[in-house]
């Protein structure tokens, strides 16, 4: 069981490569993200995914002027900050 979690294979691959009857694919660890991280991201993908619906909204009604697009920019602006301010967040937690 050791050296099946060393090589990151499940145990029944291990063997079945022991015993020469299939050869496993090594994968690669799946790499730890911090839940903070996770959860930031979260948060500005539901951002996103409701200023999409606004938008969709707003075109299929026939709502949509120049007025609401300077509100979606400004939302655009506002959600690439906070893109940012993770992305800086997790580089200073790397170093």
């Amino acid at each position: 069981m050791a050296k099946a979690h060393a090589a990151g294979l499940p145990n029944a691959t291990l063997m079945r490569e022991a015993l020469g009857l299939t050869e496993a694919r090594r994968r690669k660890p799946v790499p730890r993200v911090d839940p903070k991280l996770t959860f930031a991201i979260a948060r500005v993908g539901g951002n996103l995914n409701q200023l999409s619906r606004w938008i969709n909204g707003a075109v299929k009604s026939g709502r949509a002027s120049q007025i609401d697009a300077l509100k979606v920019a400004t939302q655009l602006v506002i959600i690439e900050r906070q893109l940012a301010q993770i992305a800086a967040a997790h580089s200073d937690g790397d170093a």
